[in-house]
């Protein structure tokens, strides 16, 4: 595990980067997720469309690596930063500041040992993918647990490279994503 240490607004703040490790899905992700969400929204107020729980932890029944993933929606990436600066400034320290991606990424320990990944979003096609699998997944078991096999090897096989455990599920994630739209499921998502 590696630890980043951060103090972007006078504070000192820890950022975890654990090793992949996939456990069994805790029932408990989605109230840690609604009460990170009221949190949030109390940070940032108006400046986001919306705030949702995607990534594994997102799918009932899905095992998952224990970090739960948040997306806070924005209209365009010069409201992105607005709302980054907002969380920086609270409890959600910037990760990486980097100009060169449609995205800002954040990160948060909470007290109980709760890791929170908070990817500030423009609402466009990336945050659509999140969702459409979100959706696919919930709605597919079969789908979902070739998923999970997939994701369970992948974290046996690159347990310290994320990029690497990243690409080993592209080929699955990509299927899913097809499946959905041809079933519609493009329509289910609050553009």
């Amino acid at each position: 595990m590696s630890t980043a240490t951060y103090s972007p607004s006078g504070g000192v703040r820890s950022v975890v980067t654990p090793r992949i490790e996939i456990v069994e899905y805790d029932p408990e992700w989605p109230d840690r997720f609604e009460r990170e969400r009221e949190r949030m929204r109390e940070a940032v107020g108006d400046e986001v469309l919306s705030i949702e729980h995607v990534g594994s932890t997102a799918v009932p029944g899905l095992a998952a690596k224990p970090i739960v993933d948040i997306c806070p929606v924005v209209e365009d990436m010069e409201t992105a930063w607005r709302v980054s600066d907002l969380l920086d400034e609270r409890e959600w320290p910037l990760v990486d500041e980097r100009g060169d991606r449609p995205w800002i990424e954040h990160q948060r320990l909470a007290d109980d040992g709760q890791m929170f990944n908070v990817h500030v979003r423009p609402r466009a096609a990336a945050v659509e993918n999140y969702l459409l699998l979100r959706e696919f997944l919930r709605d597919n078991p079969d789908v979902r647990d070739e998923y999970e096999r997939v994701k369970r090897e992948a974290a046996r096989e690159h347990p310290d490279d994320v990029a690497a455990y990243t690409r080993a599920k592209s080929d699955v994630i990509e299927r899913a994503k097809e499946r959905a739209r041809a079933e519609g499921y493009e329509d289910r998502i609050d553009r």
